[in-house]
């Protein structure tokens, strides 16, 4: 399966890989199906106004097996303003302040 998480977690024991990319990459990554676990609409906007695509809000948690992989979209601050949270949606700022990246589970 493939998934959209919103970090890098480990759902399940065993062994992950984790690698940043590139936006061209997880913009590619997003054109085959996956399952969005990204739990809040803000994060879904932001990662949707970097993809071009509807990204979907869904609170389901997972448990990943051996070859599931994930597209990991996380911001890399904190706001000093939380009343900012849900109207951020400069697509230059974002990709400037987030990490993208795939965590892969091997076994």
């Amino acid at each position: 399966m493939r998934y959209i998480l919103n970090s890098a977690v480990i759902t399940t024991p065993g062994t992950y890989e984790y690698r940043l990319i590139e936006t061209g990459e997880a913009i590619s990554w997003l054109s085959s199906e996956f399952i969005s676990t990204i739990g809040y609409q803000e994060t879904a906007d932001a990662l949707a106004s970097i993809a071009g695509r509807h990204i979907p809000v869904n609170r389901k948690m997972i448990k990943m097996e051996a070859c599931d992989e994930a597209l990991v979209f996380r911001l890399t601050v904190r706001l000093t303003d939380p009343t900012v949270k849900g109207r951020i949606n400069d697509r230059n700022w974002i990709i400037e302040n987030s990490e993208i990246g795939i965590l892969r589970k091997l076994n």
